[in-house]
């Protein structure tokens, strides 16, 4: 078997296999060790292709960002950077919920915690064919003390298969009605640019959220074979429940009233050192309260 990476797929799956095997045969050959190819050719082709597309198609980089990957970029810089390891859990935090809902499809829920700024991404699960019940039972097993859960629009949905009841009413039979959010519908491109602009903050539990890592890094557009160029509308596959799951965490976090940062006071300095301006002087004194005099 042979074949050029394109992320932690099957084919990644097989060759670490063969790495541990004692009887099976493994090689790598990139192409700047094996000397197959002139330098001169390695450098006209690196010239024409971006770095990740050269890193995956010459080097055999299973972490460069595959050809058409929506947060491709973000996951390996996130990976580089060391915020892909092993995130403690804040107890004095609360932990939310982010889901994406599904019954033949997936349901992907992952749970996070906001830490001075930071989105300390904890856990990750994914199901297909479960009940609401089984859901909850497996949010309510973890050792964390909960916030909201954010759940996307169509939770409001109510279907016959369950007596009348939608999916956010089912779930608050377990969960709480108070614990229960629906994220706000922002459409699917503003939520991706969401999670462009929130993934720099983001750090990642290594194990605990493996699965849904890979399903970040490997969420790509739909390729279009006759204008050779890719479309604007994601690929639906095994990625796409996970990235949307992540698409409510990001929205729901943008919602979220930030802490307003207190103003800065500057202290009045008489003398050559005297950095104080006259529009800071008049701000100063806007913010002081008038004190009534005793009588």
């Amino acid at each position: 078997m042979m074949g050029t990476p394109k992320g932690r797929n099957e084919f990644h799956t097989v060759y670490s296999r063969a790495q541990r095997l004692p009887d099976w045969f493994c090689m790598t050959l990139p192409a700047d060790r094996s000397g197959l190819l002139p330098p001169t050719e390695l450098d006209a082709a690196k010239s024409q292709m971006t770095e990740d597309q050269f890193a995956q198609e010459y080097l055999c980089s299973f972490d460069a960002a595959i050809v058409g990957a929506i947060f491709g970029t973000e996951m390996r810089q996130a990976t580089e950077q060391g915020r892909v390891c092993d995130v403690p859990h804040d107890p004095n935090l609360p932990v939310h919920t982010a889901w994406d809902l599904g019954w033949k499809d997936d349901t992907a829920i992952w749970w996070y915690q906001v830490v001075r700024g930071e989105i300390h991404v904890l856990d990750y699960f994914a199901a297909s064919g479960s009940t609401i019940r089984e859901l909850a039972e497996v949010v309510l097993a973890k050792p964390y003390r909960y916030g909201k859960h954010h759940l996307p629009h169509d939770a409001r949905a109510k279907t016959l298969a369950s007596g009348g009841k939608s999916i956010i009413e089912q779930m608050a039979e377990f969960l709480g009605i108070q614990s229960l959010r629906i994220v706000p519908e922002l459409g699917l491109q503003n939520g991706i640019q969401a999670v462009r602009r929130m993934l720099p903050r983001c750090w990642f539990h290594v194990e605990h959220c493996a699965d849904g890592i890979e399903a970040l890094k490997q969420y790509q557009r739909e390729y279009d074979e006759d204008k050779k160029a890719f479309r604007a509308q994601p690929l639906h596959n095994w990625c796409s429940h996970p990235a949307d799951a992540f698409r409510m965490l990001a929205v729901a976090w943008e919602e979220e009233p930030k802490a307003a940062t207190p103003p800065q006071e500057k202290v009045l300095i008489v003398g050559p050192q005297n950095e104080v301006t006259m529009n800071d002087m008049w701000q100063m004194h806007e913010n002081q309260q008038p004190r009534r005099a005793r009588l």
